[in-house]
């Protein structure tokens, strides 16, 4: 049996999709699935008990690592109304477990159940049929990098007015925990003034070495640096990986020292491509050659958080073109 908190949840709710890495929820024993690490009003991050990131959300953006679910419910209410949010009913250090069958008929009214999520006071249904998320990223042709080489210009212009229409803290609008952290980045990625070749079998540990700089640095619950990382590794380990040029790069043990355990988490899932919905059409629209359809997608990422959806799209648009400048000239 699971163990049960004594005091009974009063709010569920329902499961709209679940992202493909945690697909195993939904056949796995009756128990101890994870525990949270961080609560926020409309979303809750977990360590399972494989060590792997899982976000629940009431947000809409599916990703591999999340379940989505819908509106949070008062289970006591005539109506089922509810205005309030995870932090009135679940905590940090919160156990989360998977309950294969409804405790008794008048538990719920939705006793056709059979797996339920329990995390903290919330119970999550699952219904079937159950909708999973998996990532859909193209191939990139080669030829499609050369649809953006007159768009540099444009694309940073874009992405600094992102930046300065918000607070201070992000790489491209400074503040004080990051004054420099972009510029010093730039500089050591290049060799006797020149880009880098990413197909160089000593490219990966001397970018890896450049990150480290950046890791851990910034405001914010992801910092900026971690952020750029993030992004910058989604696009150029899919354009290495796509052109057979080269592994994925993916953060190691030293970063996991520099940062927190969901920041390097989520480093990690960019950078094996375990990408949203949204950061998916990013890439995609370079697979298209579609400039316009990417600079909408940085617009729309960048409202993300304090600073984390500029600092990912800024590392995007970085590793992007220092991939076009890389393959260019060799």
């Amino acid at each position: 049996m699971v163990p049960m908190p004594s005091e009974s949840p009063t709010i569920f709710s329902t499961c709209k999709c679940i992202g493909g890495i945690h697909r195993n929820i939904t056949c796995s024993t009756e128990g101890l699935f994870g525990t949270v690490v961080n609560v926020f009003k409309k979303a809750v991050n977990i360590k399972t008990n494989e060590d792997k990131l899982l976000v629940i959300s009431v947000g809409t953006v599916p990703s591999p690592i999340t379940i989505n679910i819908g509106p949070l419910m008062d289970w006591s209410s005539p109506d089922f109304s509810f205005n309030s949010s995870f932090l009135d009913f679940v905590q940090n250090s919160d156990q989360v477990h998977v309950i294969r069958k409804s405790r008794s008929n008048n538990e719920s009214r939705h006793v056709s159940n059979n797996v339920h999520i329990r995390v903290g006071n919330c119970i999550i249904l699952v219904n079937k049929p159950i909708h999973f998320f998996e990532n859909d990223i193209l191939k990139l042709k080669v030829h499609k990098l050369e649809k953006f080489i007159d768009y540099r210009q444009l694309l940073f212009s874009v992405l600094r007015e992102c930046a300065f229409s918000q607070k201070a803290g992000c790489l491209l609008n400074p503040d004080t925990t990051t004054e420099g952290l972009l510029p010093k980045f730039l500089s050591s990625i290049q060799e006797d003034h020149e880009v880098i070749d990413i197909r160089s079998t000593m490219f990966p540990d001397k970018l890896s070495s450049c990150f480290l700089g950046l890791c851990g640095r910034g405001p914010g619950f992801t910092p900026a640096g971690d952020d750029f990382v993030g992004g910058f590794l989604a696009v150029l380990n899919w354009i290495r990986t796509s052109l057979k040029i080269g592994r994925p790069i993916v953060p190691g043990l030293e970063y996991r020292k520099l940062t927190t355990w969901t920041s390097f988490k989520l480093m990690e899932c960019n950078a094996r491509g375990l990408v949203d919905i949204e950061v998916q059409d990013l890439i995609n629209s370079i697979a298209k050659g579609d400039v316009m359809q990417y600079i909408d997608s940085i617009k729309l990422i960048a409202k993300r958080g304090h600073t984390s959806g500029i600092d990912f799209a800024t590392g995007a648009t970085v590793g992007l073109y220092l991939a076009i400048d890389s393959l260019k000239h060799k």
